[in-house]
């Protein structure tokens, strides 16, 4: 690739928005450049009038000829661009030229190597897509194709399945980044903790985060527990009690009691607490409080 060719796409790349051709990392989540930035400026595609530049920039990548030496990194643009285009893996590999091969013809093709970093990548990028347009979790519900699955009592059905894998791994993803965004003193957003999602969602959605063992503000926030014009107000006591989906929060307490107990038993082994663990102790005491109250009383 000549050095013209190069600035040509640097050039296109950026009239077309892109902030990074990379997924959003860790640190700039956690600083809460994801949620802060409008989704003009946090995605590959153009938007808002971009879409002659896109598709100006899609044609370039797509017919673009490549010379031995440049081949990896037309193949890692092409393949970064594909899935933030949510292509598919049949898509990805006619393009590649791989559709037809099978074993020993596929692994041992040149392009193999970009077929199978797009397969790893586009699960992650998917969940990091759907985050950074800020759906919610009965969003990413309802595109692995959950619409129909509404009660409780059907989740056996389907705790197995890919789709629930995937629905998991994005609660956990919301979850993760959202504690961030929280801790870092930020109200949560509005799109990404409202109600509205069915029983079984709900009921996954409150499992998974027990099993994570995220903590009981956090589950609040989660959970929508908090003042309607104040989203950073956790409720309490008779606050706490009224909310329409409180037994949600019981169902939080119950999944999570045993790891609780089990967390404050290892904490008696030590002879001496370092500062953190006494602040972990005197959380997991509280949260066994809530326990006592309401999980063995109801």
């Amino acid at each position: 690739m000549r050095p013209q060719q190069a600035l040509l796409v640097v050039v296109v790349f950026f009239l077309s928005s892109t902030a990074a051709l990379s997924t959003v990392t860790e640190s700039e989540q956690a600083k809460g450049l994801t949620l802060a930035l409008p989704l003009s400026d946090r995605s590959i595609v153009g938007h808002d009038g971009a879409t002659g530049r896109s598709l100006r920039a899609r044609k370039i990548i797509d017919t673009q000829d490549e010379s031995t030496e440049d081949r990896d990194l037309w193949t890692n643009i092409k393949v970064r661009w594909w899935l933030e285009l949510g292509k598919t893996d049949d898509y990805v590999k006619k393009a590649l030229k791989l559709n037809g091969l099978k074993e020993e013809a596929l692994t041992l093709n040149k392009n193999y190597k970009a077929y199978r970093y797009f397969v790893e990548k586009s699960e992650e990028y998917k969940l990091n897509k759907w985050y950074r347009h800020e759906f919610s979790t009965f969003q990413g519900w309802k595109e692995v194709g959950f619409v129909k699955i509404t009660k409780a009592s059907d989740l056996d059905k389907i705790r197995n399945t890919d789709q629930f894998r995937v629905y998991k791994d994005y609660v956990n993803y919301v979850d993760h980044y959202l504690d961030l965004w929280l801790k870092a003193g930020n109200s949560p957003p509005a799109a990404m903790i409202k109600r509205g999602g069915s029983e079984a969602e709900l009921t996954a959605r409150t499992e998974i985060m027990a099993e994570a063992g995220r903590s009981v503000p956090y589950a609040k926030v989660a959970l929508g527990m908090t003042e309607a014009r104040y989203p950073k107000s956790l409720l309490y006591g008779e606050a706490l009690e009224g909310h329409e989906d409180f037994n949600y929060f019981i169902l939080f307490l119950e999944e999570k009691a045993p790891a609780i107990e089990k967390e404050l038993e290892e904490l008696k082994t030590f002879v001496r607490l370092s500062g953190g663990r006494k602040r972990r102790q005197k959380e997991l005491v509280q949260e066994l409080g809530l326990v006592k109250k309401y999980v063995t009383t109801k």
